[in-house]
């Protein structure tokens, strides 16, 4: 029974990333020249931050991926793994604040990473 839990685990985390990398290749747009005005919506800062939720067990398994455009609107997305399950959350974000949802200390953190690149 473990062994199915990994391999649904492994699974879970694989079809995250390839929904990320999708995301991704979908909304971002090559560099545009200075003075370039982008239309909303378009991904312009990207940023991954691994942590560990849960002090008494693992490594830093669970990651924030933060993708926000250039009015640092965008969206979260955090995967908390744990040793019995793997949650995954999508959190709006709107002017650099969870847009009506409240946000983890590693969010923000990761959301002012994001800004600040």
């Amino acid at each position: 029974m473990p062994t199915i839990l990994i391999l649904l685990t492994v699974f879970n985390f694989l079809a995250l990333l390839y929904l990320a990398y999708l995301i991704i290749i979908k909304y971002r747009h090559p560099s545009p020249s200075p003075g370039t005005k982008l239309p909303l919506g378009v991904i312009e800062k990207v940023s991954l931050l691994r942590f560990n939720p849960f002090k008494d067990l693992g490594s830093d398994q669970s990651f924030i991926l933060c993708l926000l455009d250039h009015s640092h609107s965008g969206v979260i997305i955090t995967s908390l793994h744990h040793r019995n399950f793997t949650r995954i959350y999508a959190k709006p974000i709107k002017s650099g604040e969870g847009d009506k949802i409240t946000l983890s200390k590693e969010e923000k953190s990761a959301i002012l990473n994001t800004i600040n690149r």
